[in-house]
């Protein structure tokens, strides 16, 4: 008996007794009607930065309209190894609140919602892919934590899309320090070795056309990390699909030195 999948079911129908879907505002509580797209009232909705204007071509963070380049900075700077990235809204106050009572606040039941936002995200980018595949958190932080953020997403996403949720094929084989306080190139280094795909799940990925999914998206170091253990396990390609992204900030390498 999987008792993993008991303890996830457990928690989901708590969630839905707890805080119904369609009454109140995910992001300020207000009351609204079954009828508000990812039970977000009409204010909140509007104070979220959709990307819904000019991209990063490789990673999909969101550009400024008078950046003339068709990359972001971090991508011109670093390779990576997913073919292309998407992302649904760029990661603002607002979208760092709710995301934070998501990941650090038992909020497991905004996962549905952002399934729903990364699956309309997938529809308009005409996104397709043979399995779906969450970033992991290794198991001594999702056992504190409950959950596994990404997975409640992807596994949501699947359901939609009906394509094969693997929640499991790729494990974190340890932790990591947290990764915001680090350089690109220092991120790198701690996350080299830090994930594997599972041997039962070889076969699954093997040749597969792979859909990540993060909840959030800042260097790519992560991604890139997953990604690179999936296609040396054989996967054909990786797309990357995130909830959320950092601006486009330039760089400390590339800020012109006046000598002032």
């Amino acid at each position: 008996m999987d008792r993993g999948g008991i303890w996830e079911r457990a928690i989901k129908v708590v969630d839905e007794a707890l805080f119904p879907s369609g009454i109140y505002c995910i992001s300020c509580g207000s009351l609204i009607d079954g009828t508000r797209p990812y039970s977000l009232c009409d204010k909140c909705i509007r104070e979220f930065h959709w990307i819904n204007g000019r991209r990063c071509r490789k990673c999909g963070k969101a550009l400024q309209d008078t950046y003339k380049g068709q990359l972001c900075y971090d991508c011109m700077a670093y390779p990576h190894y997913f073919d292309k990235g998407y992302s649904c809204m760029t990661y603002g106050l607002k979208e760092r609140e709710l995301l934070l009572d998501y990941k650090y606040n038992g909020k497991s039941y905004l996962g549905k919602k952002f399934g729903d936002i990364l699956y309309d995200r997938m529809s308009c980018e005409n996104i397709d892919a043979d399995v779906i595949i969450p970033v992991p958190i290794h198991r001594r932080r999702e056992r504190k934590r409950g959950y596994n953020q990404s997975a409640l997403m992807a596994e949501s996403l699947a359901k939609k899309m009906e394509k094969p949720f693997l929640g499991d094929a790729v494990v974190r084989t340890r932790e990591t320090a947290l990764l915001r306080s680090l350089s690109p190139v220092e991120r790198e280094s701690a996350l080299r070795g830090a994930f594997a795909v599972c041997s039962g799940a070889l076969e699954k990925v093997y040749n597969k056309k792979v859909l990540l999914i993060d909840d959030i998206y800042t260097t790519g170091s992560t991604a890139d990390s997953c990604s690179k253990t999936l296609l040396e396990a054989g996967a054909e390609a990786v797309l990357l699909l995130t909830l959320a992204s950092g601006g486009n900030k330039k760089p400390v390498q590339y800020v012109y030195d006046s000598g002032l």
